[in-house]
């Protein structure tokens, strides 16, 4: 009887462990919640929740001067600033547009509104351009370019 108890139990803990890693690999049902999760992953400053956003080849320019190309370099770069300066900032998404290029492949414009105690930060806003491409498990990113706002603005 005791035998039958641990066995149970393990059965239990492996089959909680492939749920938990079922959703946590899951991808975002919908273009609109590609942003939705980007934005969480943002704000929980979190490199695996970055980890399934991006596709294998994905493309990100933080930057004008910087094009980061595969998705472990992407990656790598969230992770370098959610251990830096971006550690301590969250954004919230507004004007979200999605613009479909194919069923598969669409093109979402947003601006990342930086927030500080719930209120945007004025005058810090940068406006996102995203490509994303629909895969067997969901929606990814697949290149994507941050922009701030023009100097006089």
């Amino acid at each position: 009887m005791r035998m039958s108890h641990s066995i149970s139990q393990l059965i239990g803990a492996a089959s909680l462990s492939l749920i938990f890693a079922a959703t946590t690999a899951a991808q975002s049902p919908t273009p609109e919640a590609v942003v939705d999760d980007f934005v969480k992953a943002w704000n929980a400053h979190n490199v695996r929740a970055f980890d399934r956003l991006f596709t294998a080849d994905a493309v990100w320019v933080p930057v004008a001067e910087a094009r980061v190309v595969g998705h472990a370099d992407v990656v790598k770069g969230f992770e370098e600033i959610h251990t830096a300066w971006a550690k301590e900032t969250a954004i919230a998404a507004r004007d979200i547009r999605v613009q479909s290029v194919r069923p598969d492949v669409v093109v979402i414009l947003f601006h990342a509104k930086f927030m500080e105690g719930g209120k945007e930060v004025p005058g810090l806003d940068r406006a996102m351009i995203i490509v994303a491409v629909k895969q067997a498990d969901g929606w990814r990113i697949a290149a994507g370019q941050l922009t701030k706002q023009h100097e006089g603005a």
